[in-house]
């Protein structure tokens, strides 16, 4: 991921009020900053700290559709973070996931969908040992990880998938990066069912999704939107995952440590992977 952001970092160094044409251009350009860049980076989203995120997230396969909107916070030293995560279509579908500082143990909240999950409105599961060793594991960041991976693996298929670079007179700037919705799947953007993952056939996996990365006079990422209406192989699709920073965050933004007769222990990893795959079968993925 760090790559797509060290292009965004490089690109920064263009004239203010000036675009770069499409094509042979635009591609070495964009391309050497992008390959001198790639050992740098990754500070604009996964070193952020004391920092609110969001991410819209909207998919639909002809008549069937998803639509999650995801909030997150980060802050403090040692820092605390929570995931806010809303489906859009039905309200019971809900789930906090809270990370305090201290102590040895996390917690999720289970909207009403996911009460057959647990006894209680909480669990909570050992703290990894080592902390956040992947920092795209943590849900605040996972979907802008897994959109920047797929951008990585649309440019080393394709130099000339990176279309453009345009600066503004402020200093921010915007690139745009055609992304073929094969690199999409496969990095797990959205996570199809094998039943729907079935019917994308070599028409879908070809199409083109367009991607904009825009990022602030200082270099730090401001937007990434992926977007699209897709159609072929006889289906429709129309998608749209929209990840970007929007604020400081304080302790207001964490909730409060739950009460312990709220909370059901899960007391060992085996405890924990058995309610991950049990939560994934009401999800459905």
């Amino acid at each position: 991921m760090g790559a797509v952001l060290a292009l965004a970092a490089g690109c920064g160094q263009s004239r203010a009020g000036t675009a770069l044409a499409d094509g042979d251009e635009a591609a070495a350009y964009v391309g050497a900053k992008f390959e001198n860049a790639m050992s740098d980076l990754g500070d604009s989203v996964l070193a952020a700290r004391d920092v609110t995120n969001s991410v819209d997230a909207y998919f639909r396969f002809d008549d069937q559709w998803v639509h999650q909107l995801i909030t997150s916070a980060r802050t403090g030293n040692p820092e605390s973070r929570v995931v806010h995560n809303r489906s859009q279509k039905n309200p019971d579908e809900v789930i906090d996931t809270f990370t305090p500082a201290a102590g040895t143990v996390e917690y999720v909240f289970l909207g009403a969908a996911y009460k057959s999950l647990a006894p209680t409105p909480w669990v909570s599961m050992p703290k990894p040992e080592a902390g956040l060793v992947q920092q795209c594991a943590w849900g605040g960041v996972q979907t802008a990880c897994k959109m920047a991976q797929a951008v990585d693996g649309a440019y080393e298929k394709d130099k000339k998938s990176v279309r453009g670079a345009k600066s503004s007179a402020d200093g921010s700037v915007e690139l745009t990066v055609n992304v073929p919705f094969s690199q999409f799947l496969e990095n797990r953007v959205e996570v199809l069912p094998d039943k729907l993952l079935a019917k994308v056939g070599p028409e879908l996996k070809k199409s083109v999704v367009p991607t904009t990365i825009k990022l602030k006079p200082d270099g730090s990422l401001s937007e990434f939107v992926m977007a699209a209406k897709l159609q072929g192989d006889g289906h429709r699709i129309e998608l749209r995952h929209d990840f970007r920073f929007t604020g400081t965050a304080t302790t207001h933004d964490l909730p409060k440590v739950p009460d312990a007769a709220q909370v059901t222990a899960l007391p060992d990893k085996a405890a924990e992977q058995d309610f991950y795959r049990r939560l994934g079968e009401l999800q459905g993925n």
